[in-house]
């Protein structure tokens, strides 16, 4: 970052970080960061859902996949939760949501009546074929 004035420089410091890392072979880089951005304030630990409160919020998905603020804050209190933990928990779960369709084609009626039929005039014709060859046996 380059600055013609010493004081546009001392304010722009104050909103950035700048971390110089050198490279295995020796040359150097600097990243300019965000004063903001707290690396080192420790990750919030993973919140592990119980068995009972999976099922509550399965079922509440089940229902709808999205809820009011007064719904997510009853829910989240009646399993021992944070608001937060609710709306992220939901946020996943319609995201994981969007894969599984995402993989799944999906079918439209008119292809499955034609899956159906094309099965139905398979068996049809084998079992036409079984029946013109057994009673066609050639005995040698």
């Amino acid at each position: 970052m380059t600055s013609s004035s010493s004081s546009s420089n001392n304010e722009d410091s104050a909103f950035i970080r700048i971390i110089r890392i050198k490279g295995a072979n020796g040359s150097e880089k600097m990243l300019e960061i965000p004063a903001k951005l707290d690396l080192e304030r420790p990750k919030r630990p993973r919140t592990v859902f119980t068995d009972e409160q999976l099922e509550k919020l399965e079922k509440s998905f089940n229902d709808s996949g999205y809820l009011s603020g007064v719904t997510r804050a009853k829910l989240a209190e009646s399993l021992g939760l944070k608001d937060n933990q609710v709306k992220v928990w939901f946020q996943n779960r319609r995201t994981k949501q969007k894969k599984i369709e995402s993989k799944e084609p999906v079918k439209s009626p008119i292809e499955t009546t034609k899956t159906t039929e094309n099965y139905s005039n398979f068996y049809q014709n084998y079992w036409s074929a079984a029946a013109f060859l057994s009673n066609n046996a050639i005995s040698s």
